[in-house]
């Protein structure tokens, strides 16, 4: 609903889910680059460059995938 409703003020909590959940956050990156808001797509690339590195291969590609 956040992602959706463009609600920014929870935006930290999404940040936070996807920081500390990295595979349960695939689908959530997916909704944050479908609803092509700008700023919502540079959380998701933020997000994704601090964790890219300690994410599971097969998950970071398919993110890859749907950020770049």
């Amino acid at each position: 609903l956040v992602v959706k409703h463009a609600y920014s003020q929870a935006y930290c909590d999404v940040e936070h889910f996807l920081l500390h959940n990295q595979a349960m956050g695939v689908y959530l990156y997916g909704e944050l680059m479908v609803q092509e808001d700008p700023e919502q797509q540079a959380l998701a690339r933020r997000c994704l460059a601090l964790v890219q590195e300690e994410m599971d291969q097969s998950a970071r590609r398919v993110v890859e995938e749907m950020i770049l």
